[in-house]
């Protein structure tokens, strides 16, 4: 089934119901759309080796609508790389993409009122691997089929949980690769505002939170004709749900640095450190009007470098590391220099590691955080 066709049976509907028709494209709405979908590492009907990941990808999509019509038609399109650390750098390629892929999304959503909506659709998922994984050669697959989805809406935050029915190259509906969950914000979306101030602005505020942090680049492998600078850079983005009684918030923030070296035959990325922080932060009131926030949560890391020692035999003890190889407790302080934006301290503690110090200067970062209550 191409794309052509769901838009015209789409398009095709409105027209044959005349009425519905002049008015939907008379009020016609295209709203943006900004989010992640978080997934496994899976395929479809294929189950990777070893533990799942979880993934979280960036989508980016647009909403079509109608004024005062509870059917939207959704096009998102999502796509995520994951890489591979080799052990030997005297082989052709060492650190490099282990694969690629991109999913597009086509759906028509019914929205029962203001905070639950169904949906109905088509995926198409496009995956290359290098051929280190699964088909032990070079590979470009396709995937395509029927997605269904059942969505909630929190204030400004859209959640929706999707699944998949395989329909091409073969038929398949379990398994955990069919499952996702998004997370989304849609620009210019209208709301019950007596509502949504009665329920939950009274108690909670939800805030996205972005920025950037900063760290110093210790120790990690450097190879010759490359060239690390002291600092690395890493964009930050994250969701805050702040329970406004006890000034108590719950966290999670994730920041990722990326360092390639594009064309080169020993190793195409040269350094990758993605990170997870799931806690609590609690917001005093200054007499100034401003805020010093405390945080302290569990820290996830996926480092590349650290990857490579995950060698067999190895002198570590390798258990539960081989997905993220920094687990710990991750602590912060920072202060609201301006309204909204805070200027922050944070450091993990390693609880289980792969050869990780408890004062490992890579893992202390400072950075800018910027709240967001669309």
């Amino acid at each position: 089934m191409k794309i052509s066709k769901i838009l015209l049976a789409f398009f095709l509907l409105l027209i044959l119901n005349q009425s519905i028709g002049q008015g939907f494209f008379k009020n016609l709405k295209i709203h943006p759309v900004i989010g992640v979908r978080n997934h496994t590492n899976g395929l479809p009907n294929i189950r990777p080796g070893g533990p799942s990941i979880l993934i979280t990808a960036p989508v980016l999509g647009v909403d079509i609508t109608s004024k005062n019509s509870p059917i939207f038609f959704s096009i998102q399109k999502d796509w995520n790389m994951e890489f591979v650390p080799h052990t030997d750098l005297s082989q052709t390629l060492g650190y490099s993409i282990g694969q690629y892929w991109t999913e597009n999304n086509f759906l028509l959503r019914y929205q029962f009122n203001q905070n639950y909506g169904v949906g109905l659709g088509y995926y198409f998922m496009h995956r290359e691997n290098d051929g280190n994984h699964s088909f032990g050669d070079r590979v470009v697959r396709t995937w395509q089929g029927l997605l269904l989805s059942i969505s909630k809406q929190i204030n400004w935050l859209t959640i929706e949980a999707r699944t998949k029915v395989t329909l091409k190259p073969n038929f398949g509906a379990l398994g955990e690769a069919q499952h996702s969950l998004v997370f989304a914000y849609r620009f210019g979306q209208e709301g019950d505002e007596a509502e949504t101030e009665s329920k939950f602005n009274q108690h909670f505020q939800l805030n996205a939170v972005l920025g950037t942090r900063f760290f110093p680049i210790s120790g990690v492998k450097v190879l010759k004709n490359e060239k690390f600078g002291a600092i690395g850079i890493a964009p930050t983005i994250g969701i805050e749900l702040l329970y406004k009684k006890y000034n108590l918030s719950f966290n999670i923030e994730k920041d990722v640095w990326l360092s390639v070296n594009g064309g080169s035959a020993r190793r195409e990325v040269k350094g990758y450190i993605a990170s997870t922080l799931i806690g609590l932060k609690y917001h005093a009131l200054l007499k100034n009007e401003r805020h010093i926030r405390v945080g302290l949560g569990y820290s996830l890391i996926r480092d590349l470098d650290k990857m490579a020692l995950l060698t067999d035999p190895s002198p570590y003890n390798q258990k539960g590391l081989s997905i993220y190889q920094v687990k710990g407790i991750g602590a912060s302080v920072s202060y609201e220099l301006f309204s909204n934006a805070d200027v922050e301290l944070k450091h993990t503690f390693p609880i289980r590691s792969l050869d990780e110090k408890l004062f490992n200067p890579i893992r202390f970062s400072a950075g800018v955080l910027y709240r967001i209550n669309p």
